[in-house]
């Protein structure tokens, strides 16, 4: 695990576009994207480990044009929460994204929205119980202390596992190819919130 500051660093950078497939996460001062602030920004890259970037006020330009790449699935868990805060401070329009939060509510509706919170679905699916005593703390702190940094870096840890479970229960139950649409379909939903029209299909 690695902390550095501004930006991703290149040499992990090229092996998340190596990897194919990696986990995000953010961060951030509170849940408004227009008004709040990102504080960290978490990849993990299997095989290799996690790197937590400390966000400041200039443009993370290797972060953009990895949210950008067409070539790199980048899996979150609720990812329109993170897309949008990244489209709006960043200025960039994300591109081959995955959701772990939105794959298990199509591979099994009806439950409580709390249920598809990150917690309960690593539980239900892959038996790991997570620490999230840190979620609200101080993420702009110039100094992540350790409970944070273990925080962060567990939050992406089991994402891409996570993906591959559910993207097989999706396969295995002809969910598939509504999941990959759904995804696809994510960043036009980030486009019309920050313009914002919110649920367009809404009554």
């Amino acid at each position: 695990m690695q902390i550095v500051e501004g930006d991703i660093t290149p040499v992990f950078e090229n092996a998340a576009r190596d990897s194919g497939v990696i986990a995000w996460d953010i961060e951030t001062s509170g849940l408004d994207w227009s008004r709040d602030r990102i504080g960290t920004c978490q990849i993990h890259v299997p095989g290799l480990g996690t790197q937590i970037i400390q966000v400041t006020d200039s443009i993370p330009e290797r972060l953009r044009e990895l949210l950008s790449s067409e070539a790199t699935v980048k899996v979150f868990h609720h990812a329109p929460f993170d897309l949008r805060f990244m489209s709006h401070h960043w200025g960039v329009s994300p591109q081959a994204v995955g959701c772990t939060k939105i794959l298990s509510k199509i591979v099994s509706p009806g439950k409580e929205p709390k249920e598809y919170s990150l917690k309960p679905t690593l539980q239900r699916y892959l038996h790991v119980d997570l620490d999230k005593s840190q979620q609200t703390s101080d993420w702009l702190a110039s100094s992540l202390n350790k409970e944070q940094i273990n925080y962060a870096a567990q939050d992406v840890e089991y994402l891409v596992p996570l993906f591959a479970r559910l993207m097989g229960i999706a396969r295995s139950r002809g969910l598939a190819d509504m999941a990959e649409r759904t995804f696809a379909y994510l960043p036009t939903r980030i486009e019309t919130d920050l313009r914002g029209c919110g649920d367009v299909f809404a009554y």
